[in-house]
């Protein structure tokens, strides 16, 4: 029997390009990565995290304030338990968040995440307003410090009118020159 090395290696290459396209795919949608978790962890000599390209500007004040340790943890913190019901720049379950910091005090809001039934039992015109605006639904409490609280406002802030187009890998130099 002949063996079909051409054939064979037809397959293989095909094979190959499907799955490099898949992992790319994967990577855009910021589901996989190839680079190491110590990679983005590190901070010296470089800081590097994947944020989404503003349209505008890659140097943009939007870039450099996500890359503050404040908005860093409030990335994670947003994810872990705002994103199912809110989004920055648009409304969900809940209303869009962009502006938040400017239509209410960072006094305000921090009871109001921590125990938004409080703060409408309290007859807080704002709150029940929210809650009657939102179909009566109650945003559920979250055991959240003040500092956890800042953290994602200061990342909400950073993305407040963003308009995105694919995830990127930014890395920037800490040391001192």
């Amino acid at each position: 029997m002949r063996t079909n090395f051409a054939g064979f290696f037809l397959a293989a290459g095909m094979g190959l390009i499907v799955m490099l396209l898949g992992l790319g795919a994967l990577s855009a949608a910021g589901l996989v990565s190839i680079m190491p978790a110590e990679f983005y962890e590190t901070e010296e000599p470089w800081a590097c995290g994947t944020v989404a390209e503003p349209v505008d500007s890659t140097s943009s004040p939007q870039v450099a304030a996500l890359f503050s340790a404040e908005a860093k943890a409030g990335d994670a913190l947003f994810k872990a338990n705002c994103a199912q019901c809110h989004a920055v720049n648009e409304k969900v379950v809940g209303p869009a968040l962009a502006g938040i910091t400017k239509r209410r005090s960072i006094s305000w809001l921090v009871p109001w995440v921590q125990n938004p039934a409080k703060v409408i039992a309290s007859g807080d015109e704002y709150g029940v307003k929210l809650f009657n605006d939102y179909g009566k639904q109650q945003m559920p409490s979250f055991g959240l410090s003040k500092k956890e609280i800042e953290a994602i406002m200061a990342w909400v802030n950073a993305n407040e009118g963003a308009a995105y187009t694919t995830s990127v890998v930014y890395c920037a130099s800490t040391q001192k020159e």
